[in-house]
């Protein structure tokens, strides 16, 4: 999924116009509940949930790792988004969480909530394909 943020920083030319502090937070704010809202009341909490036991039917138990896995994305994209609001109320958005470097406002302007600096996610992406080979 991060691979798609650098792709699509790529594709935009002149740097954005960079919203103020309170239409960065109004915009994750939306974007938090539009997430939490989507998150399932109803389904598995962890892995362990899913395997429903010897006689679970295979389609069934696919059906299962694929909520938990959507689940998983949809949780992640909600931590992400609150630890952007920690960065705005601490005064450190817009600077990579890892270096300390500025962030691209070209970077900021795809995902407001992205917590790396160009190169930072590059070596991060780099790390997650090394770890799982």
């Amino acid at each position: 999924m991060d691979g798609i943020f650098l792709q699509s920083l790529e594709g935009l030319g002149e740097a954005p116009l960079v919203p103020t502090g309170a239409e960065v937070w109004e915009w994750l704010q939306g974007e938090k509940e539009a997430v939490a809202h989507e998150i399932p009341s109803d389904g598995p909490l962890c892995r362990a949930a899913i395997s429903g036991g010897p006689e679970a039917e295979a389609s069934e138990e696919g059906e299962h790792q694929i909520e938990w896995r959507r689940r998983a994305q949809l949780e992640t994209r909600l931590r992400e988004i609150i630890e952007a609001q920690d960065r705005l109320m601490d005064g450190a958005y817009g600077r990579c969480s890892d270096c300390g470097a500025e962030i691209d406002s070209r970077r900021l302007a795809v995902d407001l909530a992205v917590p790396f600096c160009i190169t930072c996610q590059k070596n991060a992406e780099s790390e997650a394909v090394s770890c799982t080979l």
